[in-house]
């Protein structure tokens, strides 16, 4: 499930940063940004972020465009078999982005 897997932990922990360091962004990229500002996180770590929610974003979209032009219904869910080689690599790698950032949150925020 691109959304659930994919997209919602680059906004979840984006939210949580930026309520932790007062950023008063309310975009995901905004956010993550206000985080290099207040000094939360590198910008390279950011940029490597940003490209991999955007690329799954760019998957959703796409997956959407031609579930609507079958008739189908809408989903976020996608088959990485269904994938060209490059895409399926990408993805994989985005999917490490979002847990590279869900593992830095856990070990800033662990009670």
């Amino acid at each position: 499930n691109l959304k659930v897997q994919g997209i919602t932990p680059f906004v979840d922990a984006a939210r949580i940063y930026a309520l932790a360091h007062h950023v008063e962004a309310t975009s995901t990229s905004g956010r993550l940004e206000g985080g290099v500002r207040e000094k939360a996180f590198e910008q390279s770590d950011v940029d490597a972020w940003m490209e991999a929610y955007h690329f799954i974003q760019l998957l959703r979209m796409r997956n959407h465009r031609q579930q609507a032009e079958k008739g189908q219904p809408l989903t976020n869910h996608i088959d990485p078999d269904t994938l060209n080689e490059l895409d399926r690599r990408i993805l994989k790698e985005a999917f490490r982005q979002a847990r590279k950032l869900q593992s830095k949150l856990a070990l800033e925020y662990q009670l």
